[in-house]
Order: C-alpha cells, then structure tokens, then sequence
C-alpha cells in the first residue's frame, strides 16, 4: 500500500499540470507572430509531403487554413512561377532546385504531427504550435518538479518562468518559448543528475537558436562549481562533470545542434545562411549590448527586473560560500552574454516582439536559474522575496503587453517626457518606434521625436550631404551650442530644440 500510496503522490503533479495545459489549449487562440510565414507553411509541407520544401500547393493550403495571410506570399509565389534564383528573403533555393525556409524546419516538424490531427478532426490546425509550446512547459514542469523536489515549488517556479516572458511569446506561432523552457528545462535537468535529457532538450533549443550550444560548456561548468569541495583535485573534479553519461548527454546534444548546420551546407554551402544573409558582426558594440539588456522598449531589463533585484539583494552569504556565489552568478552572466552576443549582429534589431525581445527571453534563462538555484538553498521561501518576484514581473509583463512593437513603450515614453537626456536609444529603435514603422533606417533622412510634454529629439548621421538644409534650411547650419549626444555606427543625437547660425 505505501508503495502505491508513493506511485499516486508522484503522478498528481504531472497529471495536474497536463489537466491545466489542456484547458489552455482549449482556450486559448494560436498568435501568429514572429517569423510566420515560415513556420506556417513549412509546417503545412511537413505535414503533407513529410518534407520541408515549399510547394504551390502548400501555401495554398496554408492560406485557407490561415486567411489573414492571404497574399502574404505572393512575393515567393511570383518568385517560384518564374524560376528565380534569388526569392523573397524568407525562403532560399536550395541545391536541389527546391525553395526552403531559411529558418531550420525542426520546430515546423514537431508541429507536424498535432497539426495533421487537428486538421483531420476540424479543428483550427495551426493550434498544432500551442501543443508544442506547451509541450515544452510540461517539460520544464518535471524538470523544476525534479530539480526542487516539490510539486509547489515546480509551479511557482513555472509560474515565475511565465512571468519572465513565457507568457508574452507561448501562444505564438514561432519557437520562442520553446527554445526558452528547453534551456531552461536542460540546465535544471543536468544540474539535478539527468544529463542525457538535459543534452537533448538543449540540442533541441539550439535547432533553431544555435548560440543556445554555449550550454554545452556551461552546463558542465556549472555543476562542476556547484559541487566543487575543498581540496578535490581537479581530474576528480573533470571526472565528476564528465562522466560517462554526461558525454552521452553531450553527444546527444550536439548531434541535434549539427543537424541544421548540416542541411546549410548541404543545400547552401555554408553553417547558416541566416548568419550569411542576415547578421553583420560590425553590428556587435556597447549600443547593441546596452539595448540588449537595458533599453526601455524591449531590453531584457524590463522583462526580468524583480530577478535581477532579488539576485542583487537577497540570499547572499558570507565567507567561502560567498565567494562560490559571485562564481556562480558570474557563470551565469557569462552564458547569458554568450548567448546574446551573436543575437546583436542581427540586422534588424527592431524586429516584432511582444515587450521583450525575442532574443532577449531566451538569453535571460541562465540569469533565471541563477535565482532558481539561489531559491533551492532554502527549505522555506521568504515570504516577501515570493511576493516581489509576484508583484514586480506581473507588472512587468502587463507593461509589456500593452505596447507595439513598432512604438515607444509607456516607460520609454515617460523617461523620454522628463529625463530626456538619460535614454539615447539604438538608432534603429528610435526611428522605428518614433515613426510607428518597421522599415531600414536611412542616412539621408532626419528623425526628429517630440512626446506631448516633452522636449524634441533628433536623430542624424554627419555624413547626410543635406543635413545642415534639412535641419536649419538654405543658408544656415548647425550650431555648435546644440546638445550633442553620439549613438551607434556614427549616428547622433540633438537633445531639445535644434539650433542654428548662419555663416
């Protein structure tokens, strides 16, 4: 009986955590977001031809499933009735002559299946990505389940992974939250003795984010500090990262990772056509790493403030452990930057999201676990640091969710309102968000900002040959008294009204 008794009580939290997911499923709607012509259609190609090459009739069939992207890919459509070469940017030629995502089709293919069940018993088949989506929170539910030993704290756990941005990105249509609990899932599995789950899930991640293979340094790393003891040696130490079924885990992994990278050479002869067409590493600078993590608009900063103060003010010890702790966090930090460093090459940095970056969401995840291994020290949770983490990333998520992706936050609008000289933001997001579009910035073009109550913003490149006629017209140029601030890639700022002199 108590052996039964024991079965029981471990199959309630999944089962109950299975029951909530389902009712969300049922409720809520698919949001076709991020990168969705993708992984709607290639999804649909899987399904029906059990390959990842877009055909007519895939789109077609993506359209009526679909009917808000009607017309959406007739840029592509003209482009493969005419045999181009080069087609509409999304999608590329392979080798063989097929049209391909540029995207990875591994997030597509496990929304395969669900989608041609959905499909088949009429119901609204793109739904088939809540089921991986969510597929992924039941994972990263065993894994808190197993790394706190308490089927309460796995849920504030997972509730806290939510409120750090799941919540903004787990009904879209892209392998955002995905990518984001398989990290975190794989780091909580490895550093709780199941690596070989932990090796998979990250291989997973990194299909389609494959800066997330830093996990296979880091997470070894990590637990070798963890259980670092006084005057171990450091083959024992080696030895206790990498065992046996650690490398098994390790393999596992990268076997998964190596996968895309194969199909790019394979068809495009090169490790990522995405990092070919679509990244600049001139881009990567001290403007792209502060917009990263704490620009108003879309900075991990505002979508994980309560973590990042709770880890600056709460649990810290004395003494060797001390010392431990910085390491740790310092670990995590690291991981973190890692991860964002080839995100900031990107092309377009303002591209849709909700609040938070994309990048951003998934790169906060060692930085969360960071407070998660910080939580696990203690038997009972202090109450006032739950309910900070409760009260501060709910507000924080409710900030996030009310704002495009192509305007100022409410934040950004009030530190632009009354501290206007303390918030430059990266050129791209300030002429963006200023204009409410998603378009290239432009060197020959001026963009001036003035919030209601507010003083005026410029924003210009030196080398416009008509910057002094755009800004001050025919026979007058800038005077030197304006309040000059520099940007990124030569770009810079006037704060308040533009003055001018005449020569």
């Amino acid at each position: 009986m108590r052996v039964l008794h024991s079965i029981s009580f471990r199959w309630r939290f999944p089962v109950f955590l299975l029951l909530c997911l389902s009712a969300l499923l049922i409720r809520n709607q698919v949001g076709f977001g991020g990168d969705v012509l993708e992984y709607t259609v290639t999804t649909v190609a899987v399904a029906s031809h059990g390959r990842p090459d877009i055909r007519m009739e895939d789109i077609a069939r993506t359209e009526a499933f679909a009917p808000h992207l009607t017309g959406a890919f007739a840029p592509l459509q003209q482009d493969m009735r005419s045999g181009a070469a080069e087609v509409y940017p999304a999608f590329a030629r392979g080798r063989d002559g097929r049209i391909y995502p540029i995207h990875f089709f591994g997030y597509p293919a496990l929304a395969a299946l669900p989608f041609k069940l959905f499909a088949k018993a009429g119901l609204p088949p793109f739904k088939a990505f809540l089921v991986v989506n969510y597929a992924a929170l039941f994972v990263l539910g065993l894994a808190l389940r197993r790394f706190f030993s308490s089927g309460w704290k796995a849920l504030a756990g997972l509730a806290l992974f939510l409120a750090c941005g799941g919540i903004l990105y787990y009904n879209w249509s892209s392998p955002e939250c995905f990518s984001a609990a398989c990290l975190l899932a794989g780091m909580l599995f490895w550093l709780s003795g199941a690596p070989l789950a932990g090796g998979l899930l990250a291989g997973l991640a990194s299909m389609q984010n494959p800066t997330i293979a830093g996990f296979f340094g880091f997470a070894p790393l990590l637990k070798g500090l963890i259980d670092w003891r006084a005057g171990q040696g450091i083959g024992a130490r080696l030895r206790a990262a990498l065992g046996a079924r650690e490398l098994l885990g390790i393999g596992a992994g990268l076997a998964l990772f190596a996968l895309p990278l194969l199909f790019n050479l394979k068809q495009y002869d090169v490790p990522s056509l995405i990092a070919q067409r679509f990244s600049d590493p001139a881009l990567v600078g001290l403007a792209r790493l502060q917009s990263f993590y704490f620009d108003l608009n879309q900075g991990m900063a505002i979508g994980i403030p309560a973590v990042l103060v709770a880890l600056a003010v709460w649990g810290w010890r004395s003494g060797e452990v001390l010392r431990r702790d910085l390491i740790i966090l310092a670990a995590c930090l690291l991981f973190s930057l890692l991860l964002a460093m080839p995100a900031m090459a990107v092309l377009n940095w303002n591209s849709g999201a909700i609040g938070m970056m994309r990048y951003a969401f998934w790169a906060a995840m060692p930085i969360l676990l960071a407070l998660l291994l910080r939580l696990r020290r203690h038997a009972r949770w202090p109450a006032a640091v739950v309910a900070w983490l409760a009260l501060v990333q709910a507000l924080a998520m409710t900030h996030a969710l009310s704002y495009e992706f192509n305007e100022f936050s409410p934040l950004a609008r009030q530190v632009l309102v009354r501290m206007p000289d303390w918030y430059h933001p990266e050129p791209e997001i300030f002429a963006e968000r200023m204009a409410h579009n998603d378009n290239y910035i432009e060197r020959d073009k001026i963009y001036s900002y003035r919030p209601e109550g507010g003083p005026a913003k410029t924003l210009f490149h030196p080398a416009n040959p008509r910057l002094d006629e755009l800004l001050c017209g025919k026979g007058a140029v800038l005077s030197p008294h304006n309040r000059w601030t520099d940007s990124a890639y030569g770009w810079r700022y006037i704060d308040g009204d533009i003055r001018c002199t005449r020569p």
